[in-house]
């Protein structure tokens, strides 16, 4: 990343993909053949968002496995059911667990929303990073509104 005129980097995040300026918030990120960078200028941001996200989905085949495991088991009186019905819904279980993760959410002023998952990141380190941004974008449109 390029660093403006009078630019100066306040902190970064996952692995220096986030950073975290006087002015902006910068993000470049590549996987799976994809490249992604996106740059919200800090008096352009509207809301911050903290949140957990997952594939419910799987949370609920899980529950349907478990249920007509044991339903199946009962009716017909054989274990094989349940047992299928319980390791199927264990697995996509594991599956809903395994795709949870933590995600920051910036939006800015009528365009992109800027998308990183911070799964590395402690709980204080995420207070920490949205503390930092919001002081920041307070101190830029602080600084534009005295020129």
């Amino acid at each position: 990343m390029k660093l403006l005129q009078n630019e100066e980097s306040i902190l970064t995040s996952n692995d220096n993909s986030v950073v975290l300026t006087n002015q902006r918030i910068y993000m470049n990120s590549t996987s799976l053949g994809q490249a992604y960078t996106i740059s919200i200028f800090l008096e352009d941001v509207s809301s911050m968002e903290l949140k957990y996200t997952s594939v419910i989905l799987f949370l609920v085949i899980a529950v349907l496995c478990l249920i007509a495991g044991v339903l199946g088991s009962m009716s017909r009186g054989q274990s094989d059911l349940f047992i299928a019905g319980l390791v199927f819904g264990l697995a996509f279980l594991a599956l809903w667990w395994g795709s949870r993760k933590h995600v920051i959410s910036i939006s800015s002023n009528g365009g992109s929303v800027l998308n990183f998952s911070v799964s590395s990141m402690s709980d204080s380190a995420m207070e920490d990073f949205l503390y930092n941004l919001s002081a920041a974008k307070r101190a830029r449109v602080n600084q534009l509104a005295n020129i």
